[in-house]
């Protein structure tokens, strides 16, 4: 099953550190749990209890381990999500890329 190391942080084009509102780094964790946790239109995100349960792991937990089928639907929400620019996304889809599923 996918581990996903949900301290890994972002970096803008000026290869600096993206940093949230209060100046906390910006990371996989936190794309995350925000990503599916928020209303999807399509109805592809997860079910409600299960969003939350995983959000809450993403957020508080360093790493994650999902089985794959959550894995799978996990990159396609990453990639069609609207909440987060591109550079977060496509960086979002490298981290998760590299994890042997």
């Amino acid at each position: 099953m996918p581990k996903i190391n949900t301290r890994k942080t972002f970096i803008d084009l000026k290869n600096k550190l993206v940093k949230e509102e209060n100046k906390e780094p910006l990371t996989l964790g936190m794309v995350l749990a925000n990503i599916i946790l928020m209303p999807h239109k399509d109805k592809k995100g997860f079910r409600p209890l299960k969003a939350w349960e995983l959000g809450k792991k993403f957020y508080d937990q360093e790493e994650v381990e999902v089985d794959l089928s959550d894995f799978v639907q996990l990159k396609e929400l990453v990639e069609n999500n609207e909440l987060y620019h591109t550079i977060i996304t496509a960086q979002a889809l490298e981290m998760l890329e590299k994890i042997n599923a």
